[in-house]
């Protein structure tokens, strides 16, 4: 794993951690190649039952380095391959580079296990997207929102407009794109931008606890309530109670719950088996 992004695994939760505190954490090409590669694996690891991502330093994410994207990705074959060729360098082309490079969002929010963004600092542009992206927001009281990317005469990236809208709302979305405002840890509380705010010095035991907790649940059935959710943001409540019906009952057969009857029955707590 390169030095950008360093990957700690203990009992049961990967941590990621990017690491460029110098830049407050921002996206180079090759960050963003390494952050994909790492949650493709994640997703399908039996291992990893918990997923933490956070920022190295003073700050989580500050979004997208755009003073190093003339700069390639030498690791990467494809860009190696065409960077010297007019084709690649043409704006349909560019943009199939940032699709490719800016799918973490949608792995964070789709994989089949719960994920925790550890905040502390500067969220911004995509920092910020990667943040709305996973399951719970675990802020520091230093931690500060915003979008940031009017302030760069950009419209945005990395799916924000959709996983802003489902956080918090059409109204509230668009006044922190349009504005650009910052917003600070106990406003993001109130507006249901993060899960909980704590003490700078508690944001690692506070985070890790609640990651060690979700570790030792029933994976399979996060897997199930995570596809139910997701599905549901495009379902009509029919068709929902439909979805969870058939999981209810792919849930009802799964080692989860004979692991929980077996642990009822004993009187003891339950141990669920890995993905």
């Amino acid at each position: 794993m390169s030095e950008f992004l360093v990957k700690k695994f203990e009992d049961g939760v990967l941590l990621l951690t990017l690491n460029r505190p110098e830049r407050l954490n921002a996206l180079t090409w090759e960050l963003m190649r390494l952050l994909r590669e790492a949650l493709e694996e994640a997703a399908v690891d039996p291992g990893v039952r918990a997923l933490v991502l956070t920022g190295a330093g003073r700050g989580f994410c500050s979004g997208g380095d755009i003073r190093s994207h003339e700069q390639l990705d030498t690791a990467d074959p494809l860009s190696m391959k065409w960077s010297e060729q007019p084709v690649w360098k043409t704006q349909e082309m560019r943009a199939s580079q940032v699709m490719r490079l800016s799918v973490s969002p949608a792995l964070l929010r789709n994989m089949p296990k719960p994920t925790i963004a550890m905040v502390r600092g500067p969220a911004a542009g995509a920092g910020l997207c990667l943040a709305a992206a996973c399951d719970f927001r675990i802020a520091s009281n230093t931690a500060v929102f915003t979008t940031a990317f009017v302030k760069a005469a950009r419209s945005g990236d990395f799916g924000g407009s959709y996983l802003l809208q489902r956080l918090l709302g059409s109204a509230k979305s668009r006044e922190l794109y349009l504005l650009s405002d910052e917003v600070n840890a106990e406003e993001a509380f109130r507006i249901g931008l993060v899960t909980r705010v704590v003490p700078d010095a508690d944001l690692e035991a506070e985070t890790m606890t609640l990651a060690r907790r979700l570790a030792n649940g029933p994976p399979t059935t996060y897997r199930y309530i995570k596809r139910n959710l997701n599905a549901a943001e495009t379902m009509t409540l029919e068709q929902a109670i439909e979805f969870e019906t058939y999981n209810m009952m792919r849930c009802s057969r799964t080692e989860d719950a004979k692991e929980l009857f077996k642990a009822t029955r004993d009187g003891r707590t339950p141990t669920f088996p890995g993905y």
